[in-house]
This record gives structure tokens, sequence and C-alpha cells, in this order.
């Protein structure tokens, strides 16, 4: 994800921070510092107030960390891919490898999260409770009941939270789709978020300041929600389509020998920013021009491509026998407008983000993979025909009708 720092490793999962965090841990020490803890534990020092809202921020943000890693661990249980955990903003999202699952299996890690969210809330009640230490009985005060609150949350069944991820595992396994499954879900999490902002607009109204946590929530949800179900959708169309569909053979070259100046001066005109460097008929590595610093022209006669190349050992590059929708994941993870395709060694060709595009629209719009492939079976082809002669016939009726 892109703006995300990664931290540490943990059960071979990348765990990652998001700048976005930074801005809400500071905005949730402050509120609790100066707002709930001084509410429940008046006349302590605002030296004391602040070192308790820092410590319950940073602590909640575990808790979101280990809710996540429960996600995490039920999918790895599953043989299913697990890259990297991302702290943002409002909690936390899982790198998942394989979004189209069983729906069992998403189930399981649906509510795997909210599970160990009520586990961890009651931990927090019991040192809340039985613990002799003033400071840990206010930061255990708030966290169990957060922790409570995001179990409850969380349940909600509207995706992308994860009871409407558990509710669409149950869509996919009546319906057998997982569009439609998808769809349905996204609708209610947008329902929510659309409750959320009317909630925290009537708290604002009447005065209660905790209105702007339900209007940033439910904005974000609903934003999430909308992009969760493009992504399915993305996949849903791409996936049926072959690399070798949208693979180039013919491709621009340029020796890793050429002077800068010279390769700009002989492919100005070709309409991409990301060339391929070979170094005899070996593949050295890709050439994008927009993660160039900008230089001198005194520098740009002098530099040889092969110095700003991107090395291969720094691209993942694609199989001959991959999906577009692979690819399209990719050039997003890599940020890169071309994908070299390889089989074992030898380079066959690449993938140009403009054309992956551009058969994602023709897709979307005409199923042009669904209908070849219906174009296969004898009988498609047949009403097709008959369809054809149909129109045909009209036409010619209309053309008679109009010469008399």
């Amino acid at each position: 994800m892109k703006g995300s720092t990664k931290l540490f490793k943990i059960f071979g999962i990348d765990i990652k921070l998001h700048f976005s965090w930074w801005f809400i841990f500071a905005l949730l020490a402050w509120s609790l510092s100066s707002a709930f803890f001084p509410q429940f534990y008046p006349d302590l020092s605002e030296k004391m107030y602040w070192m308790m809202g820092l410590s319950a921020s940073l602590l909640l943000f575990v808790s979101v960390l280990l809710h996540e890693l429960s996600h995490s661990l039920v999918a790895k249980a599953k043989n299913i891919r697990v890259d990297s955990i991302t702290l943002f903003f409002f909690g936390g999202v899982a790198g998942i490898g394989d979004e189209d699952m069983k729906p069992m299996d998403e189930l399981q890690m649906a509510l795997a999260g909210p599970l160990f969210s009520l586990l961890l809330g009651g931990v927090f009640f019991l040192l809340y409770k039985f613990n002799g230490s003033f400071f840990l009985t206010a930061i255990s005060f708030y966290l169990y009941q957060l922790n409570l609150i995001l179990a409850i949350f969380n349940l909600v069944p509207g995706f992308p939270l994860d009871g409407g991820r558990a509710f669409r595992a149950i869509l996919y396994a009546h319906y057998k789709d997982l569009k439609k499954a998808t769809r349905i879900a996204v609708a209610g999490g947008k329902f929510f978020a659309g409750v959320l902002i009317f909630l925290g607009i009537f708290g604002l109204v009447t005065g209660t300041i905790n209105g702007v946590w339900f209007i940033l929530l439910g904005g974000f949800l609903y934003f999430i929600a909308g992009v969760s179900y493009e992504q399915v959708v993305i996949k849903e169309v791409l996936k049926n389509v072959s690399i070798k569909e949208v693979m180039e053979k013919k491709i621009v070259k340029i020796d890793s020998k050429t002077d800068f100046d010279q390769a700009l001066k002989k492919y100005y005109d070709v309409d991409q920013d990301v060339f391929v460097i070979m170094k005899g008929k070996q593949f050295m590595g890709l050439l994008d021009l927009k993660k160039i610093d900008k230089m001198g022209l005194n520098v740009q006669h002098r530099i040889k491509v092969g110095q700003l190349v991107m090395p291969k050992s720094q691209i993942k590059g694609l199989k001959v026998k991959d999906n577009c929708y692979t690819a399209f994941k990719s050039m997003a993870e890599q940020d890169l407008g071309l994908i070299p395709v390889f089989s074992g060694d030898t380079l066959k060709g690449v993938v140009l983000k403009r054309i992956l595009m551009h058969r994602l629209v023709l897709e979307l719009k005409y199923n042009l993979s669904v209908n070849k492939a219906a174009f296969k079976d004898k009988r498609h082809r047949k009403k097709v025909a008959r369809t054809v002669k149909r129109v045909q016939k009209k036409r010619a009726k209309k053309v008679v009708k109009k010469k008399k």
C-alpha cells in the first residue's frame, strides 16, 4: 500500500504503518488526555493525563494489530498467503494473497478478528478489576470498552467490516457468484457508513464533539467499500484473460551502452515511459523515465542508460501462463507502466499498462472473454446466426417500405 512504512516482520508477515496512523494517533491521544481521562479520573496532573492518553492510544493500535493478526493466522492455517498487515486511519488491512477463497475459509477468517477482540476485552476487564495500579486501572478501563466496541462494530454485516466479509461468504456459498455476493455486502457497508455519517452530523449539530469521529469513520468505510467492490470486479474480469492476449512481442529494446540523450532523441515519440534495457541478448532491466531525476544537458550525453536502469533483480516479471489480473496487481505493486513477460529466463514480450487498461474497459463493456468462450459452443453459434438473420430480414423490410 502506498504511503506505508515497514516496521518489522512477525510469523512471516510484514507489519507496515500507513502515514495516516500518525494523524489519528495524535488526535486520539489528545482526545483521551484532554477529555476522557479528566472526566473519569479528575484532579490529576496534565503530565499524567498525557501519559495515560499516549499509553492507551498505543495499546489500542496494538489491539488492532492483534485483531488483524488473528485473521492472518487463520488464513495461514488454511494455506492462504498473507503478505502484510498495514495499520492505518481507523484500523488495519491484511494483504491476503488470494481474495477468491472458499466461503467457509473466509467465514472463519472474518470471525476470528471479532472473537479475538472479545477475548482481549475480557483480559483488559480483568486487569481493570483486579490490578493494584491506578495507572493500569485507568488504561484498562478504556481498553476493555474499546475492544468490546471493536468486536461488536466489526460484526455489523456490511463490507469491508468483518461481519460484512462473513455475510459475503454466506452469500457466495449461496449464489456461487463472488461479484454478486460482494455487491450485496458492499451495499450493506455503504448503508451503515451513511448511518454513521448522519449520526456524526446530528451529534455536531447537538453539540457532541464525538460526532467528528462518526463522520470520519463513516466516510472512510464508504470509500473502502466502493474500492473493495471495484477490486473484485476487476479481478473477476481480468482473471479470465490470458497474458498472451495482451502481450506485446514487438518490443522497443535499448542497448545498455546507449547514451541517455541518444535514447531520448530516438524514442521521444514512443507512447510509453518505461523501456526494456538489454545487454546483448540478455535482459538487464527497465528504464523508467518517471523515476529518473531531472538532469542537465551536459550530464545526459555522458551517462549511459545502463547506469539508470532498474535491475532485473528488483523487478517481479510475469510468466506466459499468468492472467491479466496478475499483471494488473504487479503493475500496481511495483508502480510500473510496463511489465516484462518471461518463459524461463527468456524475454518473450511485455505488457503495457495502457493496453491492459484498454482491455479492461472493453471487457467491462462487452464481456469479450465471456462471449469468446460462449461462441465456441455450436448451439451458441447457431443462436447468434439466427439472430443475425432475423435482424437482416427486419432491415430489408424497412428498406422496401422506404422505397415504396
